[in-house]
């Protein structure tokens, strides 16, 4: 009887469990709805943004020059930008990015710096012994709420004064709920007419963009100060957009991984159960042998 209880023990543990991971799954399902639709509107604003700037960049003089365009004949020291999720139980998630980055830039002759964003990408910094720059942790499961604007001016200002000469940046890009790829992107030097993400108003860069009877574009103010003011405001919509991928992904891999949990509980409880009647049926039959024959023996 002993071993029927701690049976009996044991599929209760397991159903309290997969209560707990289809709850998780369910939170985790209503969460990613919404960073989901976030990370779209995002990529839609980039579009909008990177077109805005491509027009801008083709009405540059030849002559335009910008100190975060400027890509160094040498890099001797990178930092790295990684970000992870708050929490685990979400798979493979967080150890996925980790993976990224060692393969690609380990080992490497440039001097490495790291920013982390998330706790667990900041514990993961850590734990592989690398620089750590600068770290944010209790982030908002709203991308848009972070202090971008406080991270983005700091790897401005080293890129500027040379104290980094390449800035990238990894993050995990939402594909699908059951696909997330990690992604390594250059940050500076700036390259161009490339697109970001999205959050802040273009409307802040004051750019009225006409068409002349010629066809050419007209800008006031002149090309080169709307240039200017979006370099910045693209380089922080990249960070945006990175971080609202990532929680979209996050959300997606936890919901993965918790559906899977409870997948996995479900067998486990029936296989239990399955034990518990046999071994039950088992002590049922032994007892009746032993009443059997104890009745033949008083004969």
């Amino acid at each position: 009887m002993g071993n029927l209880k701690e049976i009996r023990r044991r599929i209760s543990s397991v159903s309290n469990t997969k209560q707990i991971t289809r709850a998780m799954k369910l939170v985790s399902a209503a969460k990613l709805r919404r960073a989901q639709e976030a990370a779209m509107g995002g990529r839609a604003f980039s579009e909008r943004l990177g077109k805005v700037l491509t027009r801008v960049s083709a009405n540059l003089p030849e002559t335009f020059s910008h100190p975060l365009l400027e890509a160094r004949t040498e890099i001797s020291r990178r930092t790295i930008v990684v970000i992870a999720g708050e929490r685990g139980l979400c798979g493979a998630y967080n150890t996925n990015v980790t993976k990224a980055v060692i393969a690609a830039e380990l080992p490497s002759e440039q001097e490495l710096e790291f920013v982390a964003i998330g706790r667990r990408a900041v514990s993961s910094v850590k734990s592989q012994g690398w620089e750590l720059k600068a770290s944010f942790e209790g982030m908002s499961e709203d991308a848009g709420a972070w202090p971008i604007s406080e991270m983005v001016e700091a790897l401005v200002e080293d890129f500027i004064e040379g104290r980094s000469d390449e800035v990238v940046i990894y993050y995990t890009k939402f594909v699908s709920a059951m696909t997330q790829v990690v992604e390594r992107e250059v940050l500076l030097p700036f390259a161009g007419a490339a697109t970001g993400a999205a959050t802040g108003e273009v409307s802040a860069e004051k750019a009225e963009l006409e068409t002349n009877e010629a066809g050419a574009a007209k800008f006031d103010p002149r090309p080169e100060e709307v240039f200017e003011r979006l370099v910045p405001l693209v380089i922080k919509n990249k960070v945006t957009q990175a971080g609202l991928e990532s929680k979209a992904s996050e959300h997606a891999a936890r919901m993965s991984a918790m559906d899977s949990a409870t997948r996995n509980a479900e067998e486990l409880t029936d296989k239990l159960r399955l034990y518990y009647n046999r071994a039950r049926q088992s002590a049922i039959t032994t007892e009746l042998i032993d009443i059997v024959g104890g009745a033949e023996a008083q004969k």
